[in-house]
């Protein structure tokens, strides 16, 4: 029997092929992307994960013992683990913490983030986790998909970043979430798991068209 969440993936496909054909993902794994473009993405990603934290926060708090140990988990590996990588990008790339948290989310990345805090709190716990699993598991696909190419980037610092999503920590997490997933969803709720997976999934290919045209606020 298929599990809910590779019947999520399943009906999502066809988002999830646009977004390894963009071509800020293309152009990142391959060491072609202009730096400017990473750059905002970079500081863009950073402000996302922050937004990404309190949603796990949020869930934590409302959850079974279980679920709420799995969302804190992620949320410590983001605070830490992926947190502490951006600091050490951010220098690399010569910008400051300080100059990241005084830009201003674009409004794709508000949009996303505040689809995310609302759903984790308006929710439930597995709801929560369905709408930002497209997050994890999509970055996991992609470097995946491009790893050849990663290998053979030309580019230190696209490669040294794309790395951390094929290591066994963060393999781990995706792992970790998706079980959560299958053991406390519901099969009776799917159809609502389904709208909120697309539209994450949605937000994915928004995030990186956001990036690679450096969205701006228009007025």
């Amino acid at each position: 029997m298929v599990g809910l969440c590779e019947r999520l993936r399943r009906d999502a496909n066809y988002i999830w092929e646009r977004i390894f054909k963009h071509p800020f993902v293309k152009e990142l794994f391959t060491g072609t992307l202009p730096i400017e473009k990473f750059k905002y993405y970079v500081i863009q990603d950073y402000n996302y994960l922050i937004g990404m934290m309190r949603a796990y926060s949020i869930l934590a708090s409302k959850a079974n013992y279980e679920v709420a140990r799995v969302a804190l988990e992620i949320a410590y590996l983001d605070a830490t683990i992926e947190m502490e990588n951006y600091i050490k990008l951010l220098e690399r790339l010569g910008l400051t913490l300080d100059q990241v948290l005084k830009t201003e989310p674009a409004p794709t990345n508000m949009a996303y983030m505040n689809y995310l805090i609302t759903t984790c709190s308006l929710g439930t716990p597995v709801e929560c986790l369905v709408a930002t699993l497209p997050c994890f598991w999509t970055y996991l696909e992609i470097a995946e998909l491009y790893k050849e190419a990663l290998q053979v980037n030309p580019n230190e610092i696209y490669r040294s970043w794309g790395m951390v999503y094929l290591g066994k920590e963060y393999k781990d997490l995706v792992k970790k979430l998706k079980d959560a997933i299958e053991r406390y969803g519901k099969e009776e709720e799917y159809e609502r798991y389904r709208k909120l997976f697309i539209t994450s999934s949605r937000y994915e290919w928004m995030f990186w068209d956001m990036a690679y045209r450096m969205e701006k606020w228009p007025i």
